[in-house]
């Protein structure tokens, strides 16, 4: 009897193990036939939980900054922040007269388009305040992978009219999509060249270490500059960028929420070299 028992358990043990390895197997082979669509979503859903990692507030009317201990800041003589309707109501007087470490925000990227008619209703405003009270400023648009370039790009021309002193314009690519490698990349381009043929100007390429190493580690990009982000202490490894994104989370005087922080990678002299003649 104990040793019918026994068979019977080890049988047991055995289909179960059978079970579980072809469960293991099956999930493998789903994987791999859709890798595409399980990196898009499992990074979808990543950055969903990133966003909602809580931060703490920054007081309202701010007046105070973390960037003297909060956020490490890099060597580098020229200093800037990009906004949004995120940051809300700037007190631009504030902005201008704040100082750290003998250095200042010496420029400022504003969001004016994302997609193909969506506007940051807060960008005409910011963009006077911002000449108004002595930024070098620049405009951006978010891009979208799955709609169309040409509209895209209407909407951002319909926007931003560009005056001498401005920056080039900036394209935000960190985006996901289903589709190709190569229809992404072609995209992107095409965005850029239409920037570059409306503005007289070589457009800036905003993306983060990952969006470089998948999409744009490539010879078609040598020709543009690039604007990293890279939360870390050491510097981008990329030849060619010319700005760093260093945080996400910097608190500045003026704006009452948190801000991205940025680093140009020369002197003053050398940023006039790119703005519009």
């Amino acid at each position: 009897m104990n040793k019918k028992r026994k068979k019977n358990k080890s049988l047991k043990i055995r289909s179960w193990i059978i079970i579980t390895i072809s469960i293991l197997l099956l999930l493998f082979s789903l994987l791999f036939i859709f890798q595409k669509q399980s990196i898009y979503y499992s990074r979808k859903v990543y950055h969903e939980l990133l966003s909602l990692k809580k931060k703490k507030p920054v007081p309202s009317s701010n007046k105070t900054t973390n960037l003297y201990s909060g956020v490490n800041v890099p060597k580098g003589e020229v200093f800037g922040i990009d906004i949004s309707r995120h940051q809300g109501e700037i007190n631009w007087k504030l902005l201008e007269e704040f100082r750290f470490r003998y250095n200042k925000i010496d420029f400022v990227y504003i969001k004016a388009t994302e997609s193909i008619d969506w506007k940051d209703n807060t960008f005409a405003k910011n963009w006077k305040n911002s000449k108004k009270h002595n930024f070098i400023r620049g405009a951006y648009h978010f891009f979208n992978p799955n709609v169309s370039v040409e509209l895209q790009m209407e909407n951002f021309f319909e926007s931003v009219n560009l005056s001498k002193g401005d920056l080039p314009p900036m394209l935000d690519v960190e985006q996901e999509s289903l589709i190709s490698k190569d229809e992404y990349r072609n995209a992107v381009l095409s965005c850029l060249r239409l920037m570059e043929s409306h503005y007289k100007m070589k457009p800036v390429l905003y993306i983060n270490q990952v969006f470089y190493r998948k999409y744009f580690k490539t010879n078609d990009f040598k020709e543009y500059s690039l604007w990293i982000s890279r939360l870390k202490r050491t510097e981008p490894p990329q030849s060619n960028w010319v700005f760093w994104q260093f945080s996400h989370s910097a608190i500045v005087p003026g704006i009452s929420e948190y801000v991205d922080f940025n680093v140009f990678n020369g002197s003053l002299n050398v940023l006039k070299i790119i703005q519009k003649k």
